[in-house]
C-alpha cells in the first residue's frame, strides 16, 4: 500500500553477456533472439479511427484540468509523489515511452501550476527526451526550453506554453497517423492526474473540494474507455485498457459526489486504486 511514495530505489539493469561464441549460427541466433526482445510492444500497425473518436482524442483535456482544479482547491504540492526523473533512462518500448510521456507530463503540469520551477524543468527534460525518442520532432526543441526559462516565473504564460506544446503534440501524431502514441500520452497523463487527486484527498484535512474534482474525472475517464475500445483486439494496446477499467469502481463503489466529504478509509480505498493502475505504467 502506497509503497510506490517512497520509492527511491535505483535501476537495477541485468545485462547478460555471451561468453564463448560456439558457432556463428549461435550467434545470429542470440542476436535474433535481443533484436526481438528490444522491439517488443513496439507499436507496428495503426488503426483508422472513426471521426467521432478521433474528435473524442483530439479533445481529450490536458493534465492542466486536474492540476489547476487541485490548486484551487489549496491542495499542496508533494513532489516525492510524482514519478522520479530518473525513471526515465528505464523505458525502453514505445508503449511505456508513450505511457510515461503522459504521466511526466502530468508531473510537469502540476510542478509548472504550483510555480516551482526546478522541479517543472527536470520533467520538462524527460517528456523532451522520451518525445525525442518517440519522433516527435520540432515539438520539445530548444526554443520551448527558452521560453519555459524566461516565463517560469509567470504561471498562466508557462500553463499557455505547455498547453500549446500538448496541442503541437496532438496535432503532430494526427497528421502522422500515429494515433496510438496520441491514446496512450492521453492514458498516461489520465492515470497520473488521477494518481495525484486521490493521494492529495486521502491526507486532506477537509477532501469536499478534491473529492468533487475526483468526481468530475467520471467523464473523462468514460471517454478514454470509448477511445481504447476502437484498440480492443490491439495486444499491446488491451493490456493497458484493461488496467484503466480497474478504476471504474472509483465512480461506482463510492458516494463520490460534488460537496461532500469523503470519509479517510474510502478515501484510502480510491487511493489505491489509483495507485495500482499508476504503478502499472511507471514500473
Amino acid at each position: 500500500m502506497k509503497a510506490i511514495r517512497k520509492n527511491y530505489s535505483g535501476l537495477a539493469w541485468v545485462v547478460l553477456f555471451a561468453i564463448i561464441a560456439l558457432t556463428a549460427c549461435n550467434s545470429t541466433s542470440n542476436q535474433d533472439k535481443q533484436a526481438n526482445e528490444a522491439t517488443a510492444d513496439t507499436i507496428k500497425k495503426e488503426i483508422t479511427l472513426t471521426p467521432e473518436t478521433q474528435s473524442l482524442l483530439y479533445q481529450f483535456p490536458t493534465p492542466f484540468e486536474v492540476t489547476m482544479m487541485l490548486e484551487k482547491a489549496k491542495a499542496g504540492f508533494i513532489f516525492d509523489i510524482t514519478n522520479p526523473p530518473a525513471n526515465v533512462t528505464k523505458y525502453g518500448t514505445e508503449k511505456s515511452k508513450a505511457l510515461n510521456l503522459g504521466i511526466y507530463s502530468a508531473d510537469m503540469s502540476y510542478s509548472a501550476t504550483y510555480n516551482r520551477n526546478d522541479e517543472t524543468n527536470k520533467f520538462l527534460a524527460c517528456t523532451a527526451k522520451l518525445a525525442d525518442e518517440l519522433g516527435i520532432a520540432g515539438v520539445y526543441d530548444q526554443s520551448l526550453l527558452e521560453k519555459i526559462k524566461k516565463f517560469s516565473n509567470n504561471k498562466d504564460s508557462l500553463v499557455g506554453i505547455i498547453n500549446k506544446v500538448f496541442s503541437q503534440t496532438n496535432d503532430f501524431l494526427s497528421k502522422n497517423n500515429r494515433n496510438q502514441i496520441a491514446v496512450l500520452i492521453a492514458a498516461g497523463g489520465f492515470a497520473e492526474g488521477l494518481y495525484l487527486a486521490t493521494y492529495l484527498n486521502e491526507f486532506a484535512k477537509d477532501n469536499t473540494k478534491i473529492t468533487a474534482i475526483i468526481a468530475k474525472q467520471k467523464e473523462n475517464f468514460d471517454k478514454l474507455i470509448s477511445i481504447l475500445q476502437a484498440y480492443n483486439m490491439d495486444e499491446n494496446m488491451k493490456p493497458v485498457a484493461d488496467e484503466l477499467a480497474k478504476l471504474a469502481p472509483i465512480w461506482t463503489n463510492y458516494k463520490i459526489d460534488s460537496g461532500k466529504k469523503l470519509p479517510q478509509i474510502q478515501s484510502a480505498e480510491i487511493g489505491d486504486l489509483a495507485e495500482s493502475v499508476r504503478l502499472a505504467f511507471v514500473k
